[in-house]
């Protein structure tokens, strides 16, 4: 039998609200066989939970029903379980385009954690003055939202894209008992500074947990300072690869009430 450890998940469960979860998930390392699906997957979204469920032992939450954030740091620990704290990676410079390789020592990465008396987050919109509560996104709002542009896009024969967008908002709103596409419509008749102040409560609330999956490399060929980042895919999980890391002009820091910790606690 496979041995098991526990980890803590970056939302510390607090956002599942589930009775007697503490947010605490024990894992296992992956199999042959769940990483041959995850390739046979291409590393989808779908594969890449499925992936994650097969590792999981005896969770009150699966996969799908989970927090972006809280999916990394599951894959992030199976994966140092499996195949060992080191991952050799591969940077090519945005400016001269030299490759270097380095080796990243997963059991640094820093986990951020969710701090907050109250949950969902009450805040009061600037405008109007109403108080509404806020949540941070599960899985299952996710597939709520997707369900929901899918449906009223049929109906009006648009793109789902034209109402995904609304939809993903405001189902993370509570909102007087009101379903989603009640919230909708409230949503649009809003205050235009109402919903701005709204959308940068959620670009915040992005950056409150989760784990930091970037690093600043330096090119010793034209001396660049760039960050990188982590790309999740099956290389990640294969035996003795060399990850290419990605590139971004953003910084990898992480705002918020947070606690910091590492992959390996």
């Amino acid at each position: 039998m496979a041995y098991t450890e526990q980890l803590l998940l970056p939302s510390r469960g607090i956002i599942y609200q589930l009775s007697d979860f503490d947010g605490n998930v024990n894992v296992k390392p992956f199999t042959t066989k769940a990483y041959k699906d995850l390739l046979t997957s291409n590393a989808s979204e779908t594969g890449l939970k499925q992936f994650i469920d097969s590792c999981l032992v005896d969770s009150p939450i699966k996969a799908k029903n989970m927090n972006q954030n809280d999916l990394l740091a599951v894959l992030f620990k199976v994966r140092v379980m499996t195949l060992g704290n080191m991952l050799k990676t591969v940077t090519r410079c945005p400016e001269c385009g030299a490759s270097e390789e380095h080796e990243w020592d997963l059991n640094d990465i820093q986990i951020n954690y969710l701090y907050t008396e109250n949950y969902p987050i009450v805040v009061k919109l600037p405008q109007c003055g109403k108080e509404i509560k806020v949540r941070f996104p599960t899985g299952a709002d996710v597939t709520r939202a997707k369900q929901e542009a899918d449906r009223r896009a049929a109906a009006f024969k648009k793109s789902a894209s034209d109402f995904l967008q609304i939809y993903t908002t405001v189902s993370l709103i509570d909102l007087d008992g009101k379903d989603i596409v009640e919230k909708a419509e409230w949503y649009e008749h809003l205050n235009p500074c109402d919903a701005i102040y709204l959308d940068e409560v959620f670009s915040e609330m992005n950056d409150a947990f989760g784990v930091k999956m970037t690093r600043e490399g330096h090119c010793s060929t034209c001396d660049k300072v760039f960050t990188s980042y982590i790309d999740i895919g099956s290389d990640f999980f294969r035996p003795y690869a060399n990850v290419t890391l990605g590139l971004t002009s953003k910084k990898g820091n992480l705002s918020g009430a947070v606690e910091e910790s590492n992959i390996s606690e």
